[in-house]
């Protein structure tokens, strides 16, 4: 029995030895700061950068075998030599701001010899949005006038419906700039905000569509003649502004039993696809010089499909045939047709279908074809 306990008190002793040197091996990480704060930067200033000062507390060798960050926008570089106890290293974070503007914060987490699982630290700040460049926010152009688009579409507007869109416009000469709008129809309300632009000086085109006033259904386009003049020019800068409306019926005030018995359109496609055009050398014989294709649309509902207007705004495709009311269970044709020697290189158009079905009153079909 004394053999024994003089034995066990040997072995703990051994145990206690190990534990003491081992413990005095240890190394730990602590950092000069947990979290950085850039504070604010631009967007467009590039890449910011802060070094964090490791410290090994410890009394072994602190080695940092991997680091991860939050977020591929920051990246983390650090000592790789082990850190003798009592000493430094680096931990250096880096963050790109480019495309991430507003208030930011992201952690990387060390992992070495010193902590059980990871050690955290954090950045954070405030990134301003760069400027955005004037030929980005205004790609085009009529004389010295830029604008945000020559192009408006109101998607779909009911029959007693009044919508507005505008055109954010700049004055980028270095002379003030009178606009002045031409002839519109009656169902657009035109209005330039000021209609003298001084050098640098923003402003906008309002356009407003009143469904009432165009008394139909279907797809309406119109140009807004524009002319700039600058001070002291003789002549102004002429331009064209275009406008778009699928007028469609006001589908809301159906009841569930209308909805059901409602006509139903199913287009063969929706892309029609002319592939290579026959050119003067080839021995395809061509009716016209044309070449044509064609699109179907069955109702498949149970009250007749009104076809108000087909219409394709790229003047090389004709659309012609058909029928603008469609009976249940039967079929129209509309026969599409190019000219080869009018697509130089290729095309790529819209027709643009508007009908009564209340699930979907506007169909498009693109049309493409390559030399």
């Amino acid at each position: 029995m004394l053999n024994r306990n003089k034995l066990v008190f040997i072995l703990a002793g051994i145990l206690f030895a190990i534990s003491s040197i081992s413990a005095q091996n240890n190394a730990r990480i602590s950092a000069d700061e947990l979290i950085y704060n850039f504070g604010t930067i631009g967007e467009s200033d590039g890449l910011a950068s802060h070094i964090f000062t490791i410290k090994n507390t410890g009394n072994g060798p602190l080695v940092i075998t991997r680091i991860t960050a939050s977020c591929g926008c920051t990246q983390p570089e650090w000592t790789k030599e082990p850190i003798a106890p009592g000493k430094t290293g680096e931990v250096k974070v880096t963050y790109n701001p480019k495309g991430r503007p507003g208030p930011f914060y992201k952690t990387i987490a060390i992992y070495s010899n010193g902590k059980k699982g990871s050690f955290s630290l954090g950045i954070k700040g405030n990134v301003t949005p760069k400027e955005a460049q004037p030929i980005l926010i205004y790609p085009y152009s009529i004389g010295d006038l830029k604008l945000q688009t020559k192009n408006v579409l109101y998607s779909t507007v009911r029959p007693e419906e009044t919508l507005g869109e505008k055109i954010n416009i700049i004055n980028e000469g270095k002379t003030s700039l009178n606009i002045h709008l031409g002839k519109t129809p009656h169902y657009l309300n035109v209005v330039t905000n000021p209609t003298k632009l001084a050098p640098g000086e923003t402003g906008e085109i309002s356009i407003l569509m009143n469904a009432k006033e165009a008394k139909r259904k279907g797809r309406m386009t119109a140009e807004i003649p524009v002319t700039v003049e600058s001070i002291g020019q003789k002549k102004g800068t002429e331009g064209k502004l275009h406008v778009a409306a699928n007028i469609i019926d006001d589908f809301s005030k159906l009841t569930a039993s209308e909805k059901a018995k409602a006509p139903v359109a199913q287009l063969s496609g929706t892309l029609l696809d002319f592939g290579k055009l026959p050119d003067k050398s080839s021995f395809i014989p061509l009716v016209g010089g044309r070449v044509s294709g064609t699109i179907e649309i069955t109702n498949s509902g149970k009250s007749p499909l009104v076809i108000y207007s087909v219409t394709c705004e790229d003047e090389r495709v004709a659309v012609s045939g058909g029928k603008r009311e469609i009976k249940p269970g039967t079929t129209a044709t509309f026969k599409v047709t190019v000219r080869p020697k009018e697509i130089k290189t290729k095309l790529e158009a819209l027709i643009n279908f508007v009908c009564n079905d209340p699930n979907g009153p506007v169909r498009l079909v693109k049309v493409t074809a390559n030399k």
